[in-house]
């Protein structure tokens, strides 16, 4: 049996009851890249609930900034065009539907180029700080976008890996320089996910359940 890491992308659950635990909030790569050498803080720890310091997993602050598309946050829609605000709080609890996926018409799959292009939204509302803050300490799937072109609601991100991340600190309200949420990297072993043998489709973190090879 073996975890598989080269990810394609993520299938329709086949029941309502399945979900994907993604979160629809993108990060850029160049931040992620600095997280995996390394290069950015390391002040938290989890040991069954998050406490301070090191555990040697480098952090960085999920919350959307310098993307270069004034008025958009980082916030992806998974689903309908229109995600509102209590699509998002749904999808931070509880994932990714079914009913997300078909709304969405098209596969969530890196095409043969590696790459998945996703709208935004605009921003990360605070509307969603309770839901961000009820799953701290769980892990979940970000996507990692290399660029972002379009500007509010027609900002088009170009996603080029998934990543797991664990979820260890929220603060929406307050001075613009304060808000954060906080992660770090986590494995995840997902759901629902289509492979490939392909080493264009990378992932970080980011595992199939057990399979048998041979």
């Amino acid at each position: 049996a073996a975890l598989i890491k080269n990810i394609r992308g993520f299938s329709t659950p086949p029941t309502t009851a399945q979900t994907l635990d993604i979160l629809p909030f993108a990060l850029d790569e160049e931040t992620w890249l600095r997280v995996l050498a390394g290069e950015t803080t390391d002040s938290f720890t989890f040991n069954g609930s998050v406490t301070s310091g090191s555990n040697g997993y480098y952090e960085c602050n999920l919350y959307p900034q310098g993307t270069g598309s004034p008025g958009n946050r980082g916030t992806v829609d998974i689903g309908s065009a229109n995600n509102s605000t209590n699509d998002i709080a749904r999808q931070i609890v509880s994932g990714i539907s079914r009913d997300d996926l078909i709304a969405l018409g098209r596969p969530l799959e890196f095409d043969a180029s590696g790459e998945l292009l996703l709208n935004g939204d605009t921003g990360i509302s605070a509307g969603v700080k309770d839901e961000l803050t009820s799953i701290i300490g769980q892990k979940r799937v970000i996507p990692i976008y290399r660029s972002v072109s379009g500007n509010g609601n027609n900002a088009m991100y170009r996603i080029v890996r998934f990543a797991g991340v664990r979820i260890l600190d929220v603060k929406l309200t307050g001075k613009m320089s304060d808000k954060r949420v906080i992660v770090e990297p986590a494995l995840v072993v997902a759901r629902n996910t289509t492979l490939s043998t392909d080493a264009c489709y990378t992932s970080d973190f980011v595992f199939s359940p057990a399979i048998l090879v041979d």
